[in-house]
């Protein structure tokens, strides 16, 4: 464990534990502990978590599962799990409230987000270098363009602090280029490998899935989260395929990365309330919405599995 003070409290890897022993006998009802353990790990105070516990779940009936049995004799086995302000929530018999925040789990063991919002590129080139994971040595970094420029890849990587080992671009095109262009993309990229894709969508989720199980192979294996893949542009995948392609595309995307435990994000320019965003939203682990507020960019994450959406934050330029 990282560490623990006189409260009993520690954390692990994001995770932020209590153990309160013989909270049923002092007059402190376990809920009390549940809210206060959930706000520290949100950095907020308890007055701002918006959902009253009561709403997930029954504060009395939650002391009366774990309070000691008729004989007085304590119970030593079952635990409870629930979700609150956006963190998984497990009370276990012997006292130990345990809390995770979603979107930690999900940056330290994968998943697969949407990025929307219509801003400028540098506010999209400024996130997606967050979420390929800036001046982090440990990252392998790979990014697969769909009607965008190589320019744009080579920028997020260098801004991410990817060296030339760690980073690849894959640039897929319904047509064979020129050779002016190929030399013109090699140019852009020369510190990154350049794979040049031609074909249908389903060709380049193919190359997408060959390239980052060959990354896994080179590294014999990755651990969670170190793969860090982008793919830019979403727009033409949802503007010239039927849903059930899009869909079909990826998933098999979401299939590659899941089984190496990467963290992905997929860029696509349109507001949180379009038809062709909620389209697909249902089908990633958490949609990161962009915007350009009153202090500059700024984003909010929504987080499906916990149901729910952070405020907004500033979003850090380079």
């Amino acid at each position: 464990m990282d560490g623990e003070d006189g409260s009993g409290r520690s954390s692990e890897s994001g995770i932020t534990k209590v153990h309160e022993p013989n909270a049923w006998r002092n007059d402190r009802m376990l809920g009390t502990t549940v809210v206060e353990t959930v706000a520290e790990a949100a950095g907020v105070t308890p007055a701002d978590i918006e959902v009253p516990l009561y709403d997930v779940i029954d504060p009395d009936a939650l002391d009366a599962l774990f309070a000691p049995r008729p004989d007085g004799r304590d119970r030593t086995a079952g635990t409870v799990s629930f979700a609150l302000h956006g963190h998984y929530v497990t009370v276990s018999a012997d006292g130990v409230v345990e809390v995770e925040s979603e979107l930690a789990r999900i940056k330290q063991t994968g998943g697969n987000l949407l990025l929307t919002g219509l801003v400028p590129d540098h506010v999209v080139d400024a996130a997606s270098v967050q979420l390929l994971g800036r001046d982090d040595p440990d990252r392998t970094q790979v990014v697969a363009l769909h009607d965008r420029n190589v320019t744009t890849a080579s920028g997020r990587l260098s801004g991410a602090g990817t060296t030339s080992n760690d980073g690849r671009v894959l640039n897929f095109s319904t047509e064979a280029r020129s050779a002016v262009s190929d030399a013109a993309g090699a140019s852009a990229t020369a510190d990154y490998r350049v794979t040049e894709v031609v074909g249908d969508i389903f060709d380049f989720q193919r190359e997408i899935d060959r390239t980052l199980r060959e990354i896994d192979y080179e590294r014999r294996g990755l651990n969670p989260a170190e793969l860090r893949f982008c793919f830019d542009s979403l727009r033409p995948v949802v503007d010239e395929h039927r849903e059930s392609d899009v869909t079909q595309f990826l998933e098999g995307c979401f299939d590659t990365v899941e089984d190496l435990s990467g963290v992905a994000h997929y860029v696509l320019p349109a507001e949180l309330d379009t038809p062709e965003v909620a389209a697909i939203e249902p089908l990633f682990d958490a949609t990161v919405e962009l915007r350009v507020g009153e202090m500059g960019p700024e984003q909010r994450w929504h987080l499906p599995d916990t149901e729910f959406t952070t405020d907004w934050f500033g979003l850090e330029l380079e």
